[in-house]
């Protein structure tokens, strides 16, 4: 995304597996009725044809060596970035280009000096030039704070603060710079390589700067259907963005030897497969809420929105179904739980919703029943949740909303 807000939820890959074997499914239809995916949307702009990427660093950082194998890999991991992009309608990664510059950056910059430093170099020569499908990578050390829309790069206190984002500005009439920044930022993961940490952050970036090389002058892969909206509160519109709050986002494809970001694939999505590939989750399994009431989110960080949920007067109570289903047997039944987003991840000092299920688990063809109390509207006029699944080390989600 344009900004991205950290996600607290990170590479637990790394720790966790996925469901496998047979059982005695709750429906022999794989998988069972239910609620279609959210889908991806264009707002009509470009994606990256051919793109390539100019990755720019500084003298003496520590992690230049890795990250120049890290991005050498990335640029030979055609079956990754091919099973991220494709169906997006971005071409084959072209080239990387190192660039290391002999200068110390500032302390501190707004996104607006990083913007006019760029445009220098670039027009200076001392960076390769830009076209359609350039994409600048900038490496800021740990020392560099860069601030954008109230937010700072890896901070951990503010609502608007990220990990990395990308964007564009105007070079000259009708001539546009793509661009990204991957921030050095703490991983939740304890003894996480610095790297790895790294190299998670830049492959989201590059995907969405792919995908979405224009999001202020012409935005393309950068908003969700209609009646899934509040996947967006969550952690943002774009492609990585719909997968980085999953507990497994990031993984280690074949031929990467660092972390990498599972993105949202439309196709997978709407055939009931995990919709965050490439390499997701087999057997698929998840837990979906039946939202068909129209609700208003009226201060939503994305402006207002309208969108399907569960209208619930504070102070009073409703009751939803929730579809169990599966792309295939898995090794059992899976517990469901709902969460409250309001405090956990908007800075609610009290939940907004609370909740209780007639039955703990399911699996494919159940049908659970959830009664959601509304307690208060909530930070953005509106109070999202979260249904969570769990079969052993694997986690699964699915975001809804209550209006009032």
């Amino acid at each position: 995304m344009k900004i991205r807000s950290l996600v607290p939820l990170f590479a637990a890959s790394m720790l966790g597996g996925c469901g496998g074997g047979t059982e005695p499914e709750g429906s022999g239809e794989f998988p069972a009725p239910h609620p279609p995916m959210p889908h991806l949307v264009s707002l009509g702009g470009p994606v990256t044809k051919a793109p390539k990427i100019v990755e720019i660093t500084f003298q003496g950082d520590a992690l230049q060596a890795q990250i120049d194998t890290f991005m050498e890999q990335l640029a030979d991991a055609t079956e990754y970035w091919k099973g991220a992009t494709a169906e997006y309608g971005v071409g084959a990664l072209t080239a990387v280009t190192s660039v290391i510059l002999a200068e110390k950056p500032a302390a501190e910059l707004a996104d607006a000096d990083v913007q006019a430093w760029l445009k220098e170099k670039i027009l200076a020569g001392q960076v390769p030039a830009s076209d359609e499908n350039t994409i600048y990578l900038i490496y800021y050390p740990s020392s560099t704070v860069v601030t954008m829309g109230g937010g700072s790069l890896c901070g951990m206190t503010g609502a608007n603060d990220f990990q990395g984002y990308h964007d564009d500005f105007a070079i000259s009439p009708g001539k546009y710079v793509t661009y990204g920044i991957a921030g050095r930022c703490p991983s939740p993961v304890p003894n996480l390589p610095e790297i790895d940490e790294l190299s998670a952050e830049a492959s989201h970036e590059i995907i969405e700067a792919a995908t979405d090389p224009l999001p202020t002058d012409n935005p393309a892969y950068i908003s969700v259907d209609p009646d899934h909206l509040a996947w967006e509160l969550l952690s943002g519109p774009e492609v990585a963005d719909m997968c980085a709050a999953n507990p497994d986002a990031f993984y280690m494809p074949p031929g990467i030897t660092t972390f990498v970001q599972h993105v949202w694939s439309n196709a997978a999505a709407a055939a009931s497969h995990d919709p965050c590939q490439p390499n997701g989750t087999t057997p698929y399994f998840n837990s979906a809420p039946v939202m068909t009431d129209t609700v208003q989110i009226p201060n939503s960080v994305f402006g207002p929105l309208e969108t399907k949920g569960v209208k619930i007067p504070i102070g009073s109570s409703a009751t939803i179904e929730v579809d169990l289903y599966s792309d295939a047997p898995t090794s059992g039944p899976w517990a469901v739980s709902a969460l409250d987003l309001s405090s956990i991840f908007f800075g609610a000092a009290n939940p907004a919703l609370s909740f209780s299920f007639d039955k703990p688990t399911g699996q494919n063809g159940d049908k659970l029943h959830l009664t959601i109390k509304s307690l208060a509207a909530g930070p953005l006029g509106a109070a999202p949740f979260w249904i969570e699944s769990d079969l052993g080390q694997t986690s699964k989600f699915w975001v809804g909303v209550v209006g009032n």
